[in-house]
This record gives structure tokens, C-alpha cells and sequence, in this order.
């Protein structure tokens, strides 16, 4: 199949749905992973420039862990609601590029408005790829025909999340870490400006829902509910 993991800043989808994309790959899954913002804001030392190229490298780095493909669409940090229109226009043309069967992405809820917009963009982007007439920087990818599955990662540190379908993910917990370390700058970043170590969190929060599953490491998601949207089958990994 082809999976279309699309996160808000790079780092993000390694966090919540990185055990999952890595059984994806393992199943032999076509993966695409796409961050909407440039990572701009996540640094307090280097420059805005420096810090987006940085990123781009970690992110790519991080995608190649499980060998998937990785494309930014260069939103700025902070500013993605605003881009919202470019946005919708530059996810619309990675669905047509990359024909998916379904899509991962954030929740509408979420901790930030950054990430709490992607999920709208998204969603929205799913309809204009099907629309042939909707502006395109790219005529030659073709029309997307019909809609897809989109499954919502878990908000943030777990709050105010329900899940309902659960990925067993361990096996591939190291390899969620691997792919989270790669970002080491967010790392950094995060130690400074919320006083956190998130590859501890990332573990900690697997665990949590293992737990409650009576497994090891789990991923939860929940189903988009909207119409042409709901899935017939299982998609994701069990």
C-alpha cells in the first residue's frame, strides 16, 4: 500500500506514529512522510535560515531509518494557519504525487495551533486533489480519484485523546527512537524550551498504552468520520 504520513514540524510524526510507519515499512508498504512547517521557530541559538536546513537534514535522516521518502513543504513555524491556502494547494499536489490508500495525520484538537491546522489542511487537501480544476504546481501529476481512509494520531503527551484502533509497536520501539534521535536539535531545543526529554516521553507514552492493552509498546489512532472517508478493512498494522 501507499502510506502518506503528514505531521505539522519534522520530529512529529517519529513521535506519534513512528512505530506504526516502521511495521508499515516492514509489511512493505510505500511510505511517504511530509512535515507542512519548515521547523523555523525550534531553535534559540541558531538562525531561522540555519536552523530550516538543519531540520530538512534530520528530517531526512529520520525518514531513511525506515526507508521512507521525505518531503517539507516549507510552511513557517507559527504561521501555518495563515499559509493556510498554500497549505491546502501544496498537500493537494503531494496526494496527487503519491496516490495514497490512506493518510496519517494530527488530530483537530491539539496542543498547538500549528498542529491543530495541519489537520484541517489535510483534510481539506484530500477534496481539492480530487478537484480538476483546482490550481496545481504540477499539471502533470494526475487527478486523485476518490477518497481515502485518514487515521488521527494521538494529541500530545496523550491529553484529551480517545483512541480506538491500537498498534502493537513492540518491535519496533528502538526503531521509533532511532528515528526520533536523528532530530537532535529539536532535542535541544525542547530540553531549553520545555524542560524535556522527549525520546524519555515518546517511550514513556508507548508504554502507557501498552500497558493499558496488555502489550508491550502501542500507537493509538482514531478514524476520520466523515463521509468517503471511513475505511472498509484494516489498514493499519495490528
Amino acid at each position: 500500500m501507499n502510506v502518506l504520513a503528514i505531521g505539522c514540524h519534522p520530529d512529529d510524526l517519529e513521535a506519534l506514529c513512528g512505530g506504526t510507519l516502521a511495521k508499515c515499512s516492514k509489511r512493505g508498504d510505500k511510505i511517504t512522510m511530509v512535515t507542512l512547517a519548515n521547523g523555523s521557530a525550534g531553535h534559540k541559538i541558531l538562525s531561522k535560515e540555519e536552523i530550516v536546513k538543519v531540520r530538512a537534514v534530520e528530517a531526512k535522516n529520520a525518514a531513511a531509518v525506515i526507508g521512507a521518502d521525505y518531503i517539507g513543504l516549507g510552511l513557517d513555524d507559527m504561521f501555518v494557519r495563515r499559509d493556510y491556502d498554500e497549505g491546502v494547494k501544496r498537500v493537494s499536489d503531494v496526494i496527487r504525487q503519491t496516490n495514497p490508500d490512506f493518510i496519517i495525520t494530527h488530530g483537530p484538537n491539539e496542543y498547538m495551533v500549528d498542529h491543530s491546522i495541519t489537520h484541517t489542511i489535510v483534510f481539506d487537501a484530500t477534496m481539492a486533489a480530487t478537484v480538476y480544476h483546482y490550481p496545481t504546481a504540477h499539471p502533470d501529476y494526475p487527478v486523485y480519484q476518490g477518497f481515502c481512509p485518514i487515521f488521527l494520531m494521538e494529541n500530545s503527551n496523550l491529553i484529551n485523546s480517545f483512541p480506538e484502533i491500537f498498534v502493537d509497536i513492540t518491535d519496533e520501539i528502538e526503531t521509533k527512537i532511532q528515528m526520533y534521535e536523528n532530530h537532535k536539535s529539536q532535542i535541544e531545543w525542547l530540553r531549553v524550551h520545555d524542560n524535556v526529554d522527549l525520546s524519555e516521553s515518546i517511550r514513556a507514552y508507548s508504554r502507557c498504552r501498552g500497558l493499558q492493552c496488555g502489550t508491550g509498546y502501542v500507537e493509538g489512532f482514531t478514524i476520520c468520520k466523515q463521509a468517503g472517508h471511513l475505511p472498509l478493512k484494516r489498514y493499519l498494522p495490528e
